[in-house]
Order: C-alpha cells, then sequence, then structure tokens
C-alpha cells in the first residue's frame, strides 16, 4: 500500500467536500493566516498524493462523514509558543493515546484515532473531557459538529492535515522524547495508539474522589490538585468560595480559610481572603467560567451533572462556530450546543426568530437575554468568523438566489411556449427578434411564470433591477394598434443540442 493510501485511510472523513489552504503570512501572536476553500467534490488520490509531495495548496478533511460518524478527532491547542515536550509528557501521565502533530503555526493538533466509525457526538465530548484534563479546555475541537444538514448545503468545517510536504515540511508528529517522527514513524505512532470506538469511550481522567471540590466543578478539581499559584489566586479562591457556598452553606466562611492554607500556593494573606468572602456575601454568583485560571480546564458538559457544578438556571446553551455561504441572499449556520442551526440574516439579527428557529430546528428553546448582550454576542461571533478564513464559504451562481432567478428567466425566454409571431406577446409569451437580438415580453406574465415555479424571493422592483443588470429595459411598442408596455432583453445564444438516437433494433426472435 503507497503512502497516500495508507495516509487517507488514516485521515478519512467526508466524502462530499474538501478543503485546501494557503498560507498568506504569519500574524503578531504566531498563527499562520492564509486563504481557505472549500471544495465540494469528492478527493481523489492525487490530492493526497500532491499533498504529501507539498505540490500546490495543503489538503483539509471534514472529520465528519454523512452518517454524522468519524474515525479520528483533535484537539487544536493555539498556545505560541507551545513546549510540545511538556504537552506530550502530560499526555502520557495521563495515559492517554493521543498522537501529537505540530500544526502549521507551530501550536499542536492532538489526535484520537479509532479503528472503526464511531459517533461523532462521543468524539467530541471525549476531547473535551481530555482538553479539560489538559489544561487546554477552550482549545478547539474536531468535528466541531455532531451532525451535518448536507441536504441544506452545510459540509461542516475542515482541519488542516498533518505532513505536506512530508520530506521537508514541518507539520510532523512528535515522538514521545521529543523529536520529529518521519511519515514512517507516524504511521507505527498511529498503529501503536489507535482505540477501538469502547476503548476510547472508556478512557477516564476524573479526579479520585479522595481529592478536594467534591462533587464540584472538574476545573477546580483539577487546579487544587496541582495548586493555584501566582497571578491566579483571587479568581481561584473566589471560584472556589462559589463551590463552598453551595457545599458548605453554613460554614463556608471557615472552609474557605482553610482551602486557602491547602491549594493556595502560596496562601492570601488574611485581609485579601476576607476581601473574597466579602464579595460572597454580597450576592449569590456563579462561577466565572469564561475567566482564568479555571476557563482552560472547562468541561461544561461534565460539571453540570455534578451536585455542585454549574446550575441548571444560569446554564445556558453553546454557541459557536459562525460561518457564512455568501450566496445572495447569504445563508449562515450557527453550532447550538454543537448541532448546526440553519438562518437567515433576520434570524440572526432578532433573538425572537432565533429562539422559533432553534425550536423548530433542535426541540430546543434558549433562554432570553438583554437585548445589548444579545448584540455583543453576535458581534463576538462575526468577530470570530472574520478571523477563521475557512467561516466565509463561497457558492456558485447556481446556488445563489440571482442564479436561479437567471435560470428561471432564460427558461422561460427559451421554452417551447415561446411565441412564433410578435402579437403573441398579448397571449402571455416572450417573443425573440433574431434581427434585434432581443426578447421582448411583459413583466406580469414573467412574474406569473415566477410564481408558478414556486420562485417568490424577488418583488417587481428587484425582479426590474436584475433585467437592467442584463442590459434589459422598459419600452413602449404597438401590437395591433395598441400600446403595449413590454421589456426588453438580449436574446440568449441558442446552440442545437446532439442526443444519440437509441438503437431499438434486434436481432432476437420476438418470444410471442
Amino acid at each position: 500500500m503507497s503512502y497516500a493510501e495508507k495516509f487517507s485511510a488514516i485521515f478519512d472523513g467526508l466524502q462530499e467536500a474538501y478543503g485546501t489552504y494557503r498560507v498568506d503570512r504569519k500574524n503578531a501572536n504566531g498563527k499562520n493566516t492564509g486563504k481557505a476553500t472549500v471544495i465540494r467534490e469528492p478527493r481523489t488520490t492525487d490530492l493526497w498524493e500532491n499533498h504529501l509531495a507539498g505540490k500546490g495548496d495543503a489538503l483539509g478533511i471534514i472529520p465528519i462523514n454523512a452518517d454524522n460518524k468519524v474515525r479520528w478527532g483533535c484537539l487544536d491547542i493555539d498556545v505560541y509558543p507551545l513546549d510540545h515536550g511538556e504537552l506530550i509528557k502530560k499526555i502520557r501521565t495521563l495515559k492517554l493515546p493521543m498522537v501529537v502533530c505540530r500544526s502549521k503555526s507551530g501550536g499542536a493538533h492532538c489526535y484520537f484515532f479509532v479503528a472503526e466509525w464511531m459517533a461523532a457526538k462521543d468524539m467530541q465530548e471525549t476531547l473535551r473531557h481530555v482538553g479539560a484534563a489538559l489544561g487546554h479546555g477552550d482549545a478547539e475541537i474536531f468535528p466541531k459538529q455532531i451532525r451535518l444538514f448536507l441536504q441544506r448545503g452545510d459540509v461542516g468545517n475542515f482541519l488542516n492535515l498533518p505532513y505536506f510536504d512530508f520530506e521537508n515540511g514541518l507539520r510532523y508528529a512528535i515522538q514521545d522524547d521529543g523529536s520529529a517522527a518521519t511519515l514512517e514513524e507516524f504511521f507505527e505512532l498511529h498503529k501503536k495508539h489507535v482505540q477501538t470506538p469502547e476503548q476510547l469511550l472508556a478512557l477516564t481522567v476524573d479526579t479520585d474522589e479522595a481529592q478536594p471540590i467534591k462533587d464540584g466543578p472538574p476545573c477546580l478539581q483539577h487546579l487544587c490538585a496541582q495548586k493555584i499559584s501566582e497571578g491566579s489566586r483571587n479568581n481561584g479562591l473566589f471560584n472556589i468560595g462559589v463551590y463552598l457556598r453551595k457545599a458548605y452553606s453554613d460554614s463556608w466562611e471557615n472552609e474557605i480559610l482553610k482551602y486557602n492554607n491547602d491549594y493556595i500556593d502560596p496562601p492570601l494573606p488574611l485581609n485579601e481572603v476576607n476581601a473574597v468572602a466579602r464579595q460572597l456575601q454580597k450576592k449569590d454568583y456563579i462561577y466565572k467560567c469564561k475567566d482564568a485560571p479555571i476557563n482552560a480546564f472547562c468541561n461544561a458538559e461534565l460539571c453540570r451533572t455534578r451536585k455542585h457544578g454549574i446550575d441548571a438556571a444560569s446554564s445556558d446553551m453553546t454557541i459557536a462556530n459562525l460561518r457564512k455561504y455568501n450566496s445572495q441572499p447569504p445563508v449562515w449556520f450557527l453550532d447550538v450546543n454543537s448541532e448546526p442551526l440553519e438562518m437567515d440574516t433576520d434570524t440572526l439579527l432578532t433573538q425572537g426568530v432565533f429562539q422559533k428557529a432553534c425550536v423548530e430546528q433542535l426541540n430546543f428553546m434558549p433562554r432570553s437575554l438583554t437585548k445589548p448582550a444579545w448584540e455583543n454576542r453576535i458581534t463576538g461571533l462575526l468577530s470570530e468568523m472574520n478571523q477563521n478564513d475557512d467561516s466565509i464559504i463561497e457558492v456558485s451562481e447556481d446556488a445563489s438566489t440571482s442564479g436561479q432567478f437567471y435560470d428561471h428567466l432564460e427558461e422561460w425566454c427559451t421554452n417551447l411556449q415561446r411565441a412564433s409571431e410578435r402579437d403573441e406577446i398579448l397571449l402571455r409569451r416572450p417573443y425573440t427578434d433574431d434581427e434585434q437580438s432581443l426578447i421582448f415580453f411583459r413583466l406580469r406574465d414573467f412574474e406569473n411564470h415566477l410564481k408558478k415555479v414556486k420562485f417568490t424571493e424577488f418583488k417587481a422592483h428587484k425582479i426590474a433591477q436584475r433585467l437592467r443588470d442584463l442590459n434589459g429595459r422598459s419600452t413602449v411598442i404597438k401590437i395591433k394598434g395598441k400600446s403595449v408596455r413590454v421589456w426588453t432583453i438580449p436574446s440568449y445564444e441558442t446552440r442545437p443540442v446532439e442526443l444519440d438516437t437509441p438503437d431499438f433494433k434486434s436481432n432476437k426472435e420476438v418470444p410471442f
């Protein structure tokens, strides 16, 4: 089996589309940026061979297939600079069967590989759990979706693969000793660490029951196990205090002193501990899940199952990964609790319409936010989208509303029902004047045709504008002595279509 065949079998994914990426520049934070493109056609052997040879653009694969299953998953850790050796040491300490590859920007792609297809949802939950344990709970996870809406045009997100230009490139796997792995050594790493779906689902990195923060957030369990150091002590103790108010409602003020001495390194002075306690007395605070130091260890799904984890009333939906299909008008997809929600622009901007779409498509009702909070959230999603090269996807003209309009116009003007004489315009037919190379028709007749084919996106003024875009114009002509307002557009070039005539002759005798 060739290198390309082995590599393609390991990184199998969606067959209907793939991604390409060309690096243009490096940002100040060290991350490479460039042009990402989604191509909606099956992959070929040449694509895999060119990727490994470093020819053309790097190949990206969408891990989730049409059945919403995966053969691999990845934690995409964008930290620069990143100590890959320390990361691998921690992975092996936790006995995780991961393969770590250097990303195009120098970060890390940490892979789980499975021998058989497994549910994307299960892979995603496992990666989220492991990311929190590694202190990278904020890392991107691939697959980003747990199901696709292929029939609506959504193909999800691709990940750039390692070993672009495998002999000279920098996107290689890293051995446990920190050295770069050749492509053949990567195949050995894959063979060593590949799991069955059952093995992967059985992985556990849960904190021991004897450790602190019993029945509390996993982020605090991890942090207390390694102690919270300077730079994070006040925020860390505040979140510990939120837990203590839940677990020890009558004695939490005494417990916070003990936790400060046992799990803050060095412990905060008494006056600072008292200041944190006074904050907690003012109101029933919730965990600051988005702030350091706990954000890096966040595992919201597991936390919600804990007795003293995130309150059901305060937990909110997870919305992320906004992407735009640049049709006219655009179509938007947003992952709500990891499931894609399809929207138009009004749905994206209007909270009430957004909630209705969630109920209709996902059987889920998100709680309402204040208008400023909602606008801030959408602004943040748009900002993230503009920073992700693969989140704005160009579509072919025929997939856009304008493209469909022009297809309907051409079909109406060139079909068998068109007029053979100019007088037949009054019979609601378009007429082609071959000498002038113009097509004449009444606007209301074309509007009626659009209604018959159930195209209702354009009103009369938009139809008129699209006709002007074709160098069309409105004019008045005489038909049987009557002034008739018509539109003219340039005629379409007609080409004879040659079809092979089937041969119905047969030398066989008819059996009856």
